[in-house]
């Protein structure tokens, strides 16, 4: 189960007009690497709790995505990160143990491993933890030496107390479903876990490969800087490759249908995803640009996000930091100012 029923504040404006489930990971819609990461898992059914921009989801993902059968579970109103769950019981049976993920991670998280532990600890909860220089941002965690979580603090104020801090990650107990009041909202770190420590009913996973909470555009954009960085180089491709008369500077990712102008410049550190187009003589570096985007001649693009099916008419310039809106059209020999964030 993904929780994805927020509204993705903190990734304003692309969130207004795009879920978080579709923002793309190195050109791959988030929900679709969560699938392939859970499939690797052994997982093969998704339950999408959901309320913000449902019935876009619901058209773009369908009822399958990377051999997983998709089902939606529609929050009327927030319901927190527990009140999903309960929300959709019927969905999630009544048997084995299942997995639950915020849908802002993106993660190696060895499934498998973690589902293991789960079943030979005879826990009711498992919850992934993973150390980061600064805990302060998510949940603290503390175990004792066998891995049972003794303390839980959600977003603590003290960044120096504990490194081990909440992935977003669990498996759960049917019984667990059974402790979240219906149709409120409820909190699994404040109301539901509290309870399962106190009972030592709650163990720990300890994951040591990568990690990113995308939840916020500076962690997201570092997200997708890094694992393009971690990606496999081709062994066939040069350094810098040609397109129709433009240069392709690696590490860059282009999806499918992209378009290269002649003259154009494109990269390092630059990710267009499917039939991104970019006029002759442009420039995009260090960004990511969402899918179906228009960039004009001689537009220059540095160090910034762009969102999706935005026309950015001929000789404009983007600079560093700057962020616009999914659907947006830029009128021809614009400057947009550093740190800028176009809504319309």
């Amino acid at each position: 189960m993904i929780l994805a029923g927020g509204f993705a504040t903190r990734l304003r404006p692309l969130s207004c007009s795009k879920p978080k489930l579709l923002f793309p990971i190195v050109g791959t819609p988030l929900v679709e690497w969560m699938a392939r990461w859970l499939s690797s898992g052994g997982v093969d059914q998704l339950i999408l709790a959901v309320n913000h921009l449902s019935d876009r989801l619901k058209i773009e993902v369908g009822n399958r995505v990377a051999g997983l059968t998709v089902e939606y579970s529609v929050e009327e109103t927030p319901l927190g990160t527990a009140g999903p769950i309960r929300l959709a019981a019927n969905l999630l049976g009544k048997g084995d143990p299942f997995l639950v993920t915020n849908g802002d991670i993106v993660s190696d998280i060895d499934i498998r491993r973690m589902l293991a532990m789960h079943e030979e600890a005879k826990a009711d909860a498992t919850i992934a933890l993973v150390s980061v220089p600064d805990p302060s941002p998510f949940g603290s965690v503390l175990t004792d030496s066998n891995g049972i979580v003794k303390k839980f603090e959600e977003k603590s104020a003290s960044p120096s107390a504990m490194s081990h801090v909440n992935a977003g990650v669990y498996v759960l107990n049917p019984s667990v479903i059974d402790s979240i009041p219906d149709g409120a909202p409820v909190s699994l770190e404040k109301e539901v876990f509290p309870k399962l420590i106190r009972n030592g009913r709650m163990q720990a996973w300890m994951h040591d490969g990568f990690w990113y909470d995308i939840g916020s555009i500076s962690e997201y954009v570092r997200a997708n800087r890094e694992l393009l960085q971690r990606q496999e180089p081709n062994a066939e491709a040069p350094e810098a490759t040609d397109q129709n008369g433009g240069e392709i500077l690696q590490p860059s990712y282009l999806g499918a249908g992209t378009r290269i102008g002649v003259g154009a410049k494109v990269g390092p550190l630059a990710i267009l995803s499917n039939n991104v187009s970019v006029g002759d003589e442009a420039v995009v570096r260090n960004s990511i640009i969402f899918e179906e985007t228009s960039i004009g001649d001689r537009t220059v693009i540095e160090d910034s996000v762009v969102g999706e099916r935005v026309v950015i008419g001929k000789g404009s310039k983007i600079r560093r930091g700057s962020i616009i809106a999914g659907q947006l059209t830029i009128p021809g020999s614009s400057m947009v100012a550093s740190n800028s964030v176009i809504l319309c």
